[in-house]
Order: structure tokens, then C-alpha cells, then sequence
């Protein structure tokens, strides 16, 4: 029996060396939904920067760059680019010249404007990264955001619930940006529910993908989505089947850092949730 080409995505991502999420994150979980992962690192830092202090950080812009041109004058095929955190604005406009570089017509590039969460910028980051991943957006086919990037990059105020009206708006400036396809994660309809919201503006499709919700903050959650998602839609999966399924993986894993009591800084406990989350990805493809 042969099997097909596997497909292959680059992770532009930094890389934290505890606290889960990022790379540590990107690199299981694409491998885990049968994709190869190509790293391609933004910085390196001791820990994520958030409930950590004293924490290090090398910004490796400098490397960005020749890694992409190595890559391209071997020759490498990407099925995907996807990028999470950038160090800098100077990083987005690298991460536009490796996707001229590397990105060919067949390229899915996925964009998560990590940036900014419950209604505050993440540490070292500002209005001008915002600027920047506005500019990244028209160039993305899929764009996943939380709500307060999506505010943010839109515009609007951060609120902790989010109305349909509140929603469509959101969604609607989304498209004006130039975003093709959006996930927007962490959608709170009322108190007690949160979900993810994907909706492809070409064929106007729309899908949900709600849970009770959990007190507290989940490190990497975003990452774990955003992983998942673009994986399974670099297979070739359906929007409302990767969504659900990339939905699943986080839930999983929440609950499994719930039971095991796992300090949040950590990151999330979603080894043991990988298997199922593998399963549920081959059954997709029919390979279960």
C-alpha cells in the first residue's frame, strides 16, 4: 500500500524553553495530525512572559531571513506557512519577505496576530505590532485571533461578552482588513459558555464550536487552537470539521490540567489528549 506525500507546514513561532506554548506547542500538534512541521524560530526565550518575571529573551530577526533562503535554495515545498508570535514590528516585515520567498501558489499562510489577550498587550508589544499584523492580514488565508486581538486589530472595544451584533461587527471589519477566512477564538456568547467562531467570507459559511467555559487563564490555549486547526486544514480538512476537532484537542486538555492540578504557568497538560486528537485527525482523512 502507498501513502500520499506527507504535507509539510513552517512554524514561525518563538520558542520559550518552559511554560508551554509556541514551538513546544506547534511542533507536537502538527505532528500529531499527520503533518510535518519545519520550524523556522523568532526568539528564544527562558519562559513565556506571562506569570514569570526575570525571564530572558534573544531576538534571532537575524536569523530569520538566511533560514528561509537556505530553505528556498534547497528547493523545500510548504503546503502551509503558519505564524504566531513575532518579537517585533521589524519581525512582521521579515515574516512578509519569507512568504515571497517560500510561500508558492498552492501555500495555505495562516496568520495568529499573537499580541494581546483579555483586553491588555502582551508584554514588549504595542499599538505598532498591531499596525503590523494588520498589514499581514490581507496576505493570510486564515487569520485566528482571540477576541481582544480581534478588537484590537479592528478598532473596537474589548468586551467580556460578545453579542451577535457585537460579533457580526467584528466580523465584518475582519473582512475589510482582507482577511479570506477567521477563527476567532475565546467567544464568550454569555457567562458560563466560550467557543471558537470560524467564518470563510468567500462562501459565507459560518461555524461554532462552543463548551462550558473555566475559570481562569489557560497558557497556550490559543497556540493549541491555532496548531490544530491549521494542520488539519493544510490536510485539506473542512472548515466546520477542523474547527470542531482543533476545538476538542483544547477542551481535552483543559480538562486534563483541571484534574491534574497543573499551575497554569506551565502551560497546558495536553500530552495525554495528543492520541485521541490523533485519532479523531485520521479518521478525517479516513486513515483511522
Amino acid at each position: 500500500m502507498s501513502l500520499p506525500a506527507l504535507r509539510r507546514i513552517a512554524a514561525i513561532h518563538d520558542l520559550s524553553g518552559l511554560g508551554k506554548c509556541s514551538l513546544t506547542v506547534a511542533l507536537p500538534v502538527i505532528s500529531a495530525a499527520g503533518v510535518e512541521c519545519a520550524c523556522i524560530p523568532t526568539a528564544l526565550l527562558s519562559t513565556h512572559t506571562g506569570e514569570f518575571t526575570g525571564w530572558t529573551m534573544h531576538d534571532l530577526s537575524d536569523d530569520m531571513l538566511p533560514i528561509a533562503e537556505h530553505w528556498a535554495a534547497e528547493g523545500v515545498r510548504l503546503d502551509g506557512i503558519y505564524s504566531g508570535y513575532l518579537a517585533s514590528p521589524a519581525q512582521a516585515a521579515l515574516l512578509g519577505q519569507i512568504l515571497d520567498l517560500l510561500a508558492g501558489p498552492e501555500t495555505q499562510i495562516i496568520v495568529d496576530p499573537v499580541m494581546a489577550d483579555n483586553g491588555a498587550y502582551y508584554s514588549n508589544l504595542d499599538e505598532a505590532m498591531c499596525r503590523a499584523f494588520r498589514r499581514l492580514i490581507a496576505r493570510a488565508h486564515v487569520v485566528t485571533p482571540n477576541v481582544t486581538e480581534a478588537a484590537f486589530l479592528t478598532g473596537m472595544p474589548y468586551l467580556h461578552t460578545h453579542s451577535p451584533a457585537y460579533l457580526d461587527e467584528l466580523l465584518a471589519r475582519l473582512e475589510a482588513l482582507g482577511a479570506r477566512t477567521v477563527a476567532v477564538t475565546g467567544v464568550r456568547p454569555e457567562d458560563g459558555t466560550v467557543g471558537n467562531l470560524a467564518v470563510d467570507f468567500r462562501t459565507g459559511q459560518c461555524c461554532r464550536a462552543m463548551r462550558p467555559a473555566r475559570s481562569g487563564l489557560f497558557y497556550g490555549a490559543g497556540d493549541l487552537f491555532a496548531s490544530a486547526l491549521s494542520a488539519l486544514l493544510v490536510r485539506g480538512a473542512a472548515l466546520e470539521d477542523a474547527l470542531e476537532t482543533a476545538s476538542s484537542l483544547v477542551t481535552d486538555s483543559v480538562e486534563r490540567t483541571l484534574l491534574r492540578g497543573t499551575p497554569r504557568r506551565f502551560g497546558m497538560d495536553f500530552e495525554g489528549a495528543l492520541p485521541a486528537f490523533a485519532q479523531r485527525a485520521a479518521a478525517l482523512f479516513d486513515e483511522a
